[in-house]
């Protein structure tokens, strides 16, 4: 059928995302007054007339003067009840809320931005034990050029599902449902078509698409090929601890938080420092997703605070490195359980800018002093599902334990796509470049992500330093990291204050997120973003202690990287310098200059211009005890596109 509404081809508005109206699950359908007896025949409702015009509330948005809304809402008994008083002021928020929050409504010609996230809502004609476990829907979406997608939908409370698309291509999308009750013709055979335009603003995931794999399957690049540099923070149990509605951060102690909330906070320190990632996972066990434990979730915490923050990361233009738990939640929820909500996650976010980790630490050992830790079947079997139901193939992989690509592999798998490391912490060391080395020379070649390692100021085996944390980032980024999640102690796991104790054996050394926010690392990570960008850094190989490239004093400690022979990148964390760069071209001057990575300046050239005799320079010490970067590039002549600042 197509869809019914209010608003013709040029007269749309967002959808009202259903926490907007009251705390409990609500839903709200705006119909043509000529067509109102066809919805209310089954049930009487309480009707909302506004006459007065409704303008410009976003350009390119409006509303028509008269319209007639209805509202109902799910008491807990299944049934939905007449909502009748909503003020117009209310009513106008909720329309501006929901424009803003870039969700246009389900309604046919409706024009939607390419890449953006448009909601449809459907509404079933018959009952349901368990709307969770029992029915199945999904959407067919058929766009240009016969591109098809198909979304599954998740049921958000009382008799409502939704669907999530964000079309690929500009151009007219048609969609058909199909629900496994073919008999319920609110959810069976539903049809619909929307107008895909080309996104108007500024963020990158609407301009450039999605994230994938890179066509050298060594790196991330947007839908279009604009390559993508990973810098993550993370965040994780985001859903369940990170605050919407209030801030205790001090600058505003007594007052209102001027971005809204604790949550909204942190990000937008992140954002302002460049961060691109949000990597997270809501907790399987966490009692708040359920209304029976492990068989029927409870949408209420999805409504009023997952989907804000996933909607408010994507508007920022993040992308989302998203689990669906903890690998030791393998050991109580069943299977069957575990897949379900597997499903559920995909099909309420798949829509969104995420790429997939499946859990935190999926290859953790089985067994741990002698006692059951993980069932490693049960997540490939989680991961295959989110395979299998994601319509967009995002990338997927899945967060490690501190391994090598030997132990307990994973990668051969069909839906297995990128390495999500874990180089582990004080416990684990920096991780030895034989371990990069034995990920990088996996074949088929593969993105590799480090995805944790020595967060700083955590104790995992003592506290890591800022020092440690940076060491950590620009080693990962030479031994050919496609890019680095950080982590910060109160922000990777949220301290509210310093009274609380949830894990508090790792975030002892500082008082709260707000100070794990400002941690100097953060905004380190910002330096080391720029350096790599600046360079080019898609071209940059590493060299793994090669001998023909290079020799060092201090091998390990000693980190290079080239392009060719046109731009050498070496990283010294250790004490000594001292080696040597080879293959270099002695036909052609070179420029050599230090970098400080911890404050993002360049030294005064090392010479005016370097002159490699056989093709070898031996090089100078580092200017002092710290960890230094050396970027050496051809002045003139030689082949490419890589250079030195």
């Amino acid at each position: 059928m197509r869809e019914r509404g209010l608003f013709s081809n040029s007269e749309r508005l967002a959808s009202i995302a259903e926490p907007v109206l009251s705390r409990d699950t609500c839903s709200m359908s705006i119909q043509r007054r000529a067509g109102a007896h066809r919805i209310c025949r089954t049930r009487k409702r309480s009707k909302i007339r506004d006459d007065k015009a409704i303008s410009q509330v976003r350009r390119g948005w409006t509303v028509s003067k008269r319209f007639a809304l209805y509202v109902r809402r799910d008491k807990g008994d299944g049934i939905l009840h007449p909502e009748p008083k909503i003020s117009h002021l209310r009513l106008l928020r909720c329309a501006a809320l929901a424009v803003f929050g870039g969700f246009a409504m389900a309604i046919h010609g409706a024009q939607v931005e390419r890449w953006s996230i448009h909601e449809i809502s459907l509404f079933s004609r018959e009952n349901y034990g368990n709307p969770y476990r029992d029915v199945v829907v999904s959407a067919v979406f058929t766009g240009p050029d016969g591109v098809k997608i198909t979304r599954e939908a998740f049921w958000c409370g009382g008799n409502g599902w939704k669907v999530r698309f964000a079309p690929t291509a500009a151009g007219k999308w048609i969609w058909r449902t199909v629900c496994s009750n073919p008999r319920d013709s609110g959810l069976h055979a539903r049809t619909g078509d929307l107008i895909c335009v080309e996104h108007a603003g500024c963020n990158p995931i609407y301009l450039h698409g999605f994230p994938r794999i890179a066509n050298d399957r060594r790196h991330f690049a947007y839908n279009d090929g604009t390559p993508f540099f990973w810098l993550g923070d993370t965040h994780w149990q985001m859903p369940d601890t990170e605050m919407v509605n209030e801030c205790n951060h001090p600058e505003h102690a007594g007052r209102t938080c001027a971005f809204g909330g604790q949550f909204q906070h942190l990000l937008s320190d992140r954002s302002q420092k460049g961060f691109n990632v949000y990597q997270t996972y809501p907790s399987a066990t966490a009692g708040h997703w359920w209304t029976a434990k492990y068989t029927l979730v409870d949408p209420r915490r999805f409504n009023e605070v997952f989907d804000l923050q996933m909607n408010r990361l994507a508007s920022e233009g993040f992308v989302i490195a998203l689990g669906v738990g903890h690998f030791n939640s393998s050991l109580s929820i069943p299977q069957e359980d575990l897949c379900r909500w597997a499903r559920y996650l995909v099909a309420r976010y798949g829509a969104h800018p995420v790429v997939w980790i499946t859990c935190q630490e999926m290859n953790a050992p089985e067994e741990m002093a002698g006692k059951p830790f993980n069932r490693l079947s049960v997540w490939k079997a989680v991961a295959e599902t989110i395979s299998a139901c994601d319509g967009y193939k995002h990338p997927h992989s899945a967060h490690q334990w501190v391994v090598d690509a030997s132990t307990r592999p994973l990668g051969r798998e069909p839906w297995h796509t990128w390495f999500a490391l874990q180089g582990g912490h004080r416990n684990s060391g920096l991780t030895p470049q034989s371990r990069y080395q034995g990920y990088y020379e996996f074949v088929p070649a593969r993105p590799m992500i480090e995805a944790e390692a020595m967060y700083e100021m955590v104790d995992c085996g003592g506290v890591n330093s800022t020092d440690d944390a940076r060491r950590a980032a620009w080693k990962a980024m030479l031994c050919g990291c496609a890019g680095y999640t950080y982590g910060a102690a109160g922000v990777w796991a949220l301290k509210l204050d310093d009274s609380d104790e949830r894990w508090k054996e790792y975030n002892h050394a500082i008082k709260s997120w707000c100070e794990g926010m400002a941690l100097p690392g953060s905004a380190q990570m910002t330096v080391l973003r720029n350096f790599f960008i600046d360079l080019e850094w898609t071209n940059l190989t590493p060299r793994f202690q090669d001998p023909s490239w290079s020799e060092w004093v201090d091998p390990e400690r000693c980190v290079l990287a080239t392009a060719g022979n046109r731009l050498y990148v070496a990283y010294f964390y250790g004490s000594t310098s001292r080696g040597a760069l080879r293959k270099m071209d002695p036909s052609t001057a070179y420029r050599a200059r230090w970098f400080n990575p911890r404050t993002g300046e360049y030294l005064a050239e090392i010479r005016p211009e370097v002159n490699p005799a056989n093709g070898t320079w031996a090089i100078p010490e580092k200017p002092d005890g710290n960890d230094w970067t050396l970027v050496v590039g051809m002045i003139s002549g030689g082949s490419g596109r890589a250079r030195s600042p």
